[in-house]
This record gives structure tokens, sequence and C-alpha cells, in this order.
């Protein structure tokens, strides 16, 4: 039991964003694995799916400004766990949204504050398919040609939608350097007076030559990087001038930038103080296009061990770097049924121990484990002793 117990407790501390239970990948492939982006949310507006958007909390998502043309909440559901849009299966879950928050400073397609918050109408369990995304701090740093990637259900090419089962698409780009992107655009589309292409809270990410992008159905998914074997979100998918041509690279909402407006908005938000200045690119080096006119892109080494066989997995853990990494050679819903039900549980007693707490002043990773961490322990090692001794 106390194997078990400790796993779990690695796990709150380890594990709380960012980190995909799985880890898989197709090197140099389109379509991603199943589980591998737990984050990436698809936001459907009656019954159509527009956008997509990425998991802070349990009870709530970040996406673009420019994907929410009504502020009526009952248009909207939100799709958790999504793998492929056109055939979903049981690790997918669905939403109704509770309230909508834009950004003051968005007023039009390719402006300033291309940000907005959804708020869930009920919190959302997390299971290895349902996580939320790590969002950098201020003081993190991505330099120019930092790899990170991009993921969505947008056209593969402009004009061209994903086909069905529509499996989640994902993309390496590298960071341009805002000034270089603002006049590649300027050598693409011409000077203009008196105005900059890329405002101080947008970032860009391509390559000079085009191949590379985000399209149309992507808005609003997140652009992340992989920083010590933690995926740290930079940027929201916003705009662009086609996709994938040469000298127009995607444009993304910079995260950073709103940074106290987030806090203020969500509640519980962490934002992580660590990253290098060049973020270490952890895939093909050439991945597929998959992406308007200028406008929006919108409408741990671990091993799974049988030696335990029946009912729980035992995890080896790997604690290179100091980072507890879990990445599963093998995982599904259907021949792991007991983890992954211990997984839910955990986690629905995690997240219901951390909203006791919403009223109370947090503004680091620390002060959330010391108001909740003791609650925490006390009822995973009754449930623990309960279901396994």
């Amino acid at each position: 039991m106390l194997q078990y117990l400790s796993f779990v407790l690695i796990f709150i501390h380890h594990q709380a964003c960012g980190v995909p239970v799985i880890s898989n990948r197709i090197v140099g492939g389109m379509d991603s694995k199943r589980g591998e982006w737990p984050w990436q949310i698809s936001l459907s507006y009656k019954s159509d799916s527009i956008c997509g958007g990425s998991l802070l909390t349990d009870s709530w998502v970040m996406t673009a400004a420019h994907c929410i043309d009504s502020l009526d909440v009952s248009y909207y559901t939100v799709y958790l766990g999504a793998y492929q849009l056109s055939a979903p299966d049981n690790s997918t879950v669905s939403r109704g949204v509770k309230s909508i928050t834009k950004h003051p400073d968005f007023q039009y397609e390719g402006s300033s504050g291309d940000i907005a918050l959804i708020e869930l109408e009920k919190p959302v369990t997390f299971t290895p398919y349902i996580l939320p995304i790590c969002l950098p701090s201020q003081d993190v740093q991505f330099a120019a040609g930092t790899m990170c990637w991009v993921t969505g259900w947008g056209n593969i090419q402009e004009g061209t939608p994903l086909i069905s089962p529509k499996t989640i698409q994902k993309a390496e780009v590298a960071i341009i350097d805002s000034s270089v992107c603002g006049t590649m655009y300027e050598s693409s589309l011409g000077y203009i007076p008196d105005f900059s292409f890329i405002q101080e809270d947008m970032v860009c990410a391509g390559y000079k030559e085009g191949r590379i992008d985000a399209c149309q159905g992507d808005s609003g998914g997140p652009l992340v990087c992989n920083v010590n074997n933690v995926w740290l979100q930079l940027g929201i998918v916003s705009w662009g001038y086609g996709c994938a041509e040469p000298n127009r690279p995607g444009v993304y909402t910079k995260v950073q930038y709103y940074q106290d407006w987030l806090k203020t908005n969500v509640p519980l938000i962490v934002f992580s103080e660590e990253g290098p200045s060049v973020a270490p690119s952890i895939g093909p080096s050439i991945a597929p296009s998959f992406g308007p006119s200028l406008g929006p892109r919108g409408v741990a080494s671990t091993t799974i061990s049988q030696t335990e066989a029946q009912s729980v997995n035992s995890i080896e853990i790997d604690k290179t770097n100091s980072t507890t990494i879990f990445e599963t050679e093998a995982m599904s819903m259907s021949n792991n049924t007991t983890m992954n039900e211990t997984f839910s549980l955990v986690s629905s007693t995690i997240s219901t121990a951390l909203r006791i707490n919403e009223t109370k002043t947090i503004d680091n990773e620390a002060q959330i484990h010391a108001c909740s961490l003791h609650t925490i322990a006390l009822t995973l090692i009754y449930l623990f002793i309960r279901f396994f001794v």
C-alpha cells in the first residue's frame, strides 16, 4: 500500500500541470497520440466545432477572444479529453459554459487582447486524457529558435479541412523574434506608416519559408514549449495571413503578457518561474502543415510493470533533473481499468481539496501545497487503506 501511496503523493507534486501521463509520439508524422496533449480542448458553438483552447484548472479554459462571437453561454459546449472529433470515445467529456470573459483590449480580429476565459458549468475530473497546462511567468524567456508545438483540429491547409475521423494534429514550429517577424510581414504585405503588425502582446512562430503553421479551425489552441520535461503554454493561436506561406508566420497571443489579468480572473492559477532561455526541442525537425488571408486561425521515462499483476500497476519513477516524469508505454481505458478508476478517484479528491481553498489568496505553488496537501494526504490514506489493504 505504501508503494501506491508514495506514487500518488509524488504525482500531486509533479503532475499538477504540463506533464501528460501518456507521451508517445509519431516521429515525422501528422497525427498525435491519444492523451499526448491532455490540456487541449475543442470549443463548439451551436454544435459546430469552431476553435481550440487549453485547460488551466478543473473549472477554467483559455482560448482566443475572436472565437467568442456571442456572450450567450447556452450556445457553447467545451469538449475535453477528445482525440478524434468525429469518433468520440469514453475518454471525451463535455461541459456546458457558466461564464465567458473576453479581455477588454480586444477590438477586432488581429488586434491586441486576443484572449478569453471560459468557466465550465461544472468542474472536470482529471484523467490521463484531461490535465491542465502550465503557464510560464513573465520572467521565463523563450529565445528565438526555441522549438515549440502547436496542436488542434483545424484545416490541414488553407481551404482543406481535416478529414474524418479528425485526429488531433501537431506541428513543430520555431519561435521567431518579434522584430524579425514584423519585418517579414512588412516585406510580404507592404509597409504601413505608424502601424506595427506585431504588437507587444504577440509572439510569432513558424518558418521563413512557410510550410508549417496553424490554420483555420486551430484558433484559440495552445502553442506549448517543453521546458525541463514540463510543457508551458507560450501562446494562443490568434492570426496569420494564409496558412504556412513564406514570410507570413503564425501570430500568437503571448500568454505571459496577461499574467496579472489571468491571476485576477482564475482562482488558484499558478505561473511557473522555471525555464531556460532556449527550451529543448523534443520532436521531429520537420512536422506537417496543419494548420486566413489576414485574419483569425478560427473557424519520465517510466514503464508500467506487470509484476503486481491484477489490480494496480507498479510505476517506476525516474527523477532525472529533479523532475518526475510519467510516461506510459502502453495505457488504454480497456486494459488498465483499475488504474484509471483510481486516477479518477484521486484527481477528484485533489480537485475537491483545492476548491475548498478558493477563497484564500494563493500566489504560488508552495502556498497551494501548504493549504491543501494535508487534506489531500489524509483523504488518500483513507482511500488506499479502504481499497488496497
